[in-house]
């Protein structure tokens, strides 16, 4: 009996520390309520905010994050709406919302606008993010860096923390919206070799066709190789929601897009991984015409403005005739392959696909970047202007499709896949590497997987680290910068 009592105590104690191979995230795509005054504008979503805790919690959520913007509204004055952290009356905000992680014993990761006194006649405002543990204490501030016609408020320093790790045994990473598009502090992030996960908070807009939310976050996430909790400002008329769970391979636990506001809490469990997934094999041969997946979002009044001036990229057009054929497409010397495969029953005849690039200088507020891009683009017609439109569907199926080429990276150059479909969504069924071994060039490579069907876009985008010295180009990132007349926060 002895022996029989030692093992099942030795199998107690097993299962008792048996490894954590997964957390439940929550991330809350939100469209904020309005009080008749600033004040009473952050109480109403506070406590909406408390709601969707308890929705998280009852579902045994680790974490929730909640988006950009969504204790404020998107205001251009900070003014009213800035929180003084080192209050610490029961009343304040920072004090509900640290009760709400205690009660709840959640991690909550929230952005709201904060105030800094400086001196008696300066203060200083910057969009924050506070990670609150399951005590209910603030265990990072992050201050976003990269603003977008922010301009009341101050860039977050360059060199802050931004990495928290959890008691469930997950190192985090956290920025904030436009924050994505940037070295600093998005891949910055990943000198912290144990960094697995990102939060993020973020009220992006989007633009047709290479800078819609989902597409942006599968991108960062597939070319890193990690997991992406991203929760978005939920305003579709004004180009405002996306959010979702992703995964290391692209693939989503959960999305949601709308084509009215509205505020959902989306809850999945994830998988930990012990480090970023490798994306330098790019194996010989995939897998692909499989059925496509049958998931439709109803988009139809999700407001999505164009950005894309056609007459600085090279354009050759796809012969729809043709069920198999490989084109090559070069801007200056910069020149990308693509392999298409057409579903023969599924081509419509007035059908137009062309493949573009682009290699040149683009500005963002004011400052100079060199970005390299590669895509397939559906267009409405035969002008080159008309590609990268918003189309409600091509009727036309793609068996499979490649992107691929020995692109140059001499100046770093990071690549991420781009792909939207008719109803905004990306695609997840797709191949993704990049092998950067060579200093001036990498290999990138993206393969769809399954058949994929009214395919807008689908290619790379590459971000260089270091701004460029001058102007000789411009592209779509300029006119962001300066076509958009209001107030536009990414």
């Amino acid at each position: 009996m002895k022996g029989v009592s030692a093992v099942l105590f030795a199998l107690f104690l097993a299962i008792q520390h048996k490894p954590i191979l997964a957390y439940k995230a929550a991330v809350l795509e939100y469209y904020p309520e309005t009080g008749e005054s600033p004040q009473a504008t952050i109480k109403k979503n506070i406590e909406a905010y408390s709601t969707y805790a308890d929705k998280a919690k009852s579902q045994s959520a680790d974490i929730l994050v909640f988006p950009e913007y969504g204790l404020t509204t998107i205001v251009s004055d900070p003014t009213d709406y800035a929180v003084d952290l080192t209050d610490d009356k029961t009343d304040s905000v920072l004090t509900k919302l640290s009760n709400m992680a205690l009660e709840r014993q959640i991690y909550m990761v929230v952005n709201l606008l904060e105030k800094e006194q400086e001196s008696k006649t300066a203060t200083k405002y910057y969009n924050t993010d506070l990670v609150l543990d399951k005590n209910g204490a603030v265990i990072l501030k992050y201050r976003k860096i990269n603003l977008f016609q922010e301009d009341m408020l101050t860039p977050g320093d360059a060199n802050q923390t931004q990495t928290f790790t959890t008691t469930f045994g997950v190192t985090f990473g956290i920025f904030t919206g436009y924050d994505i598009l940037f070295d600093n502090p998005s891949r910055k992030v990943f000198k912290s070799s144990d960094v697995t996960d990102i939060v993020y908070p973020s009220a992006w807009t989007s633009f047709m066709p290479f800078l819609t939310s989902l597409s942006t976050q599968q991108g960062y996430t597939t070319a890193n190789g990690i997991n992406l909790l991203a929760a978005s400002y939920g305003k579709p008329k004004e180009g405002h929601g996306g959010s979702g769970i992703f995964l290391p391979n692209g693939k989503a636990a959960e999305l949601y897009i709308a084509d009215s506001a509205s505020s959902k809490v989306v809850i999945q469990e994830v998988t930990k991984i012990s480090s970023r997934e490798e994306k330098s094999v790019c194996s010989g041969r995939t897998p692909f015409g499989l059925p496509g997946d049958l998931n439709k979002s109803n988009v139809t009044n999700y407001k999505t403005n164009k950005i894309f001036d056609s007459s600085r990229y090279k354009f050759e057009k796809v012969d729809m005739s043709l069920n198999n054929s490989t084109l090559e497409v070069c801007h200056c010397d910069f020149c990308c392959t693509f392999d298409i495969i057409l579903s023969e029953s599924f081509v419509h005849s007035s059908a137009i696909y062309k493949v573009a690039a682009f290699d040149g200088i683009v500005e963002i507020d004011d400052t100079n970047h060199h970005v390299r891009i590669c895509s397939l683009l559906a267009c409405e017609n035969d002008s080159n202007d008309s590609c990268g439109n918003r189309l409600e569907s091509t009727n036309t199926k793609f068996t499979k499709l490649t992107v691929k080429g020995n692109l140059k990276r001499e100046d770093k150059t990071f690549y991420v896949p781009i792909t939207v479909d008719a109803f905004l969504l990306p695609i997840q069924q797709t191949k993704f590497c990049n092998n950067h071994n060579e200093t001036n060039s990498a290999y990138v490579e993206l393969t769809t997987l399954q058949a994929q069907a009214d395919v807008l876009v689908f290619g790379l985008l590459g971000k260089t680290v270091s701004a460029a010295s001058s102007v000789h180009a411009l592209g779509f990132f300029v006119l962001v910068a300066f076509t958009i007349l209001k107030l536009v926060v990414f």
